[in-house]
């Protein structure tokens, strides 16, 4: 696709140049019904020249390319309007041109937004929801302590920033039967519990989309967009929301599991294998049950969450299950994992997970990248 839109721009920019060419008549070019002053000839010589420096710019990723593409795009219609009758067919290549511009825009804007809030993620001063202190080993249930031993947390520190790497299938109704893929980047505050998930996904070759979701302070959002521009879904300040982020950070604290230790935790111990945890932050309460094996592994964490944020939601029970496991900055964590709702019709199994990369920062005054 990207080559195909290449070579269209770059025969666009091919026949601003021919235009030159025969305004100054150093080609006869019967075949191009243009009948241009000199003047005039420079214009659409510079708007061909304008038309390759984005070729170029786009070919090469080059940041912020789109500027230089809005502006040539614009140019080079004014000057096909002038001559509406013999070059309206190059109103395509410049809608196209546009079409991508707008959306480059809307990437780059959504991602600066991304980047402001995960940099607001880690503030330099610890807010007054207060910083995460370590309880004792011993003073967790049985079950909690097996898994920090057996996952080599048990004498790490909590870390600072938590960064995970992910790639996913996902489902977006119960009823279908194909897989989208994408990937994400996930940022975790453990030490004052909160995160910011960017997410891009692809739901046909021409239709993608990105998200956000977020938890900090206490409150939940989430933001899906259409190509990064239309939004889908835009929801916050919504207690659903918040409870909901507020349950998804427990249950992935399994990717830092020293974070089980932290004084914003309360467990009991509910089985041999099994402990709930609840935990309270900034007003708010979120309560999940964790399985391990007779090992100490993490199976399975389950929740009772809210199925969206509308006025008629209910909560249905959440499980997010391990699948595969492996060593990353010398824990074991669970890598693979499956998110399914209990849904009255049967298990709606949504989501397949599998973790690229875990990166601990224990640094608090590292910034994240």
């Amino acid at each position: 696709m990207k080559i195909t839109f290449i070579l269209l721009l770059t025969l666009h920019a091919l026949i601003h140049l021919l235009g030159f060419l025969k305004a100054f008549e150093w080609m006869e070019l019967k075949a191009l019904p243009l009948h241009l002053s000199k003047s005039t000839g420079l214009l659409w010589l510079m708007a061909g020249l304008g038309m390759i420096l984005v070729v170029v710019a786009y070919a090469g990723s080059g940041k912020n390319w789109w500027y230089l593409a809005l502006l040539v795009a614009l140019f080079s219609q004014v000057l096909i309007s002038l001559y509406w009758s013999e070059a309206k067919f190059g109103t395509l290549p410049n809608l196209l041109l546009l079409l991508v511009a707008l959306h480059a825009w809307s990437m780059d804007r959504f991602e600066r937004k991304v980047a402001m809030e995960v940099q607001d993620l880690f503030p330099s001063e610890v807010t007054s929801g207060g910083q995460a202190e370590m309880q004792p080993l011993a003073a967790l249930p049985e079950p909690v302590q097996r898994w920090l031993k057996r996952s080599g947390a048990e004498a790490t520190p909590i870390p600072s920033q938590v960064q995970v790497l992910q790639d996913f299938e996902l489902k977006l109704k119960p009823e279908q039967t194909n897989w989208y893929r994408g990937s994400a980047s996930q940022f975790f505050n453990p030490l004052e519990p909160g995160f910011v998930w960017s997410l891009n996904l692809s739901i046909l070759p021409l239709v993608a989309v990105k998200g956000r979701d977020l938890l900090r302070r206490g409150n939940g959002e989430m933001l899906i967009k259409l190509w990064s521009l239309i939004p889908l879904v835009d929801e916050k300040d919504n207690p659903k929301i918040d409870e909901g982020s507020l349950q998804r950070f427990l249950g992935e604290l399994v990717w830092f599991p020293s974070a089980a230790r932290s004084s914003y935790l309360e467990w009991e111990q509910l089985g041999p294998n099994e402990a709930k945890a609840t935990l309270s932050y900034w007003g708010q309460k979120a309560t999940g049950t964790f399985t391990f094996d007779d090992s100490g592994r993490f199976l399975r964490f389950q929740t009772e969450r809210y199925l969206g944020g509308e006025e008629g939601a209910t909560r249905k029970p959440w499980i997010v299950e391990a699948k595969g496991y492996q060593t990353m900055e010398g824990v074991e964590l669970p890598v693979q994992c499956e998110a399914t709702w209990l849904l009255d019709e049967g298990p709606w199994t949504w989501a397949r997970i599998r973790i690229l990369s875990v990166t601990y920062r224990r640094d608090e005054g590292e910034s994240p990248a």
